[in-house]
């Protein structure tokens, strides 16, 4: 609808001159494959508009994947060439539909999305890296499996309670636990300052933009730390 997004053009840039905002940040999700140019040409609309008053302009993509509503509605490249920065949502490797248990976001599987991203065109000095600073507990049982989004102190305080000593996985860059409970096992591929230490440092390896986070309000404080020391020098 060419009015309706004039509109929200209008209003975005309103909200930003009446609260003194630096930019804004698009997050589409789960877009028709076939909205793919109308969301590249709402963003090109948008970027243009916020820019003439000097506003910053970034827009949230997926890894590169053959996921139907989830990858292919975003022309990476072309998107780059509009807004500022494109940030990269590393996380879901494994999401609450997965059939099976498997990590939010495992070492690998981030620098693998990196290095796809950057294949499509999308240039380095716009390209932020999107860490989680969450996880999922996993049940499982004899026929069902589900998972709940589970907080760094909610995890620490789990190990606590449970007395488990996680078991560090190298090749995921991420610490795991399990224990079982009522017949249920509970699995946790957990993210902590450790985890997101090692993502971050792709950062400074790729030469991207910057790193970002979802979301303030789940992490445990020591992570800042980490982000202070890791991309210090990284950022832009």
């Amino acid at each position: 609808n060419p009015e309706g997004q004039k509109k929200a053009i209008q209003n975005i840039l309103g909200l930003c001159r009446e609260y003194e905002l630096d930019g804004i940040n698009l997050d589409f999700e789960n877009i028709a494959d076939e909205d793919r140019d109308r969301l590249t040409h709402f963003a090109a609309d948008i970027s243009a508009a916020l820019h003439k008053e000097n506003k910053m302009v970034s827009i949230d993509v997926t890894a590169p994947s053959e996921m139907r509503f989830w990858s292919h509605c975003y022309d990476r490249k072309a998107l780059s060439s509009y807004v500022d920065y494109v940030i990269l949502m590393a996380y879901d490797e494994y999401s609450p539909s997965s059939e099976k248990a498997g990590s939010v976001a495992s070492l690998p599987w981030v620098e693998k999305g990196i290095e796809a991203i950057l294949a499509e065109g999308v240039p380095q000095d716009k390209l932020v890296l999107g860490m989680p600073l969450y996880m999922r507990i996993w049940s499982e049982s004899r026929n069902d499996i589900h998972a709940k989004t589970l907080r760094m102190p909610a995890a620490e305080a789990l190990i606590l309670e449970k007395g488990i000593v996680p078991v560090w996985l190298p090749d995921a860059g991420q610490y795991y636990f399990e224990y079982t409970e009522g017949g249920i096992r509970y699995r946790v591929w957990q993210e902590n300052a450790r985890s997101v230490a090692l993502k971050s440092a792709l950062v400074s390896r790729y030469n991207l933009a910057g790193g970002a986070l979802w979301k303030s309000g789940v992490e445990t404080a020591d992570v800042w730390e980490v982000l202070s020391a890791t991309l210090k020098n990284a950022v832009r």
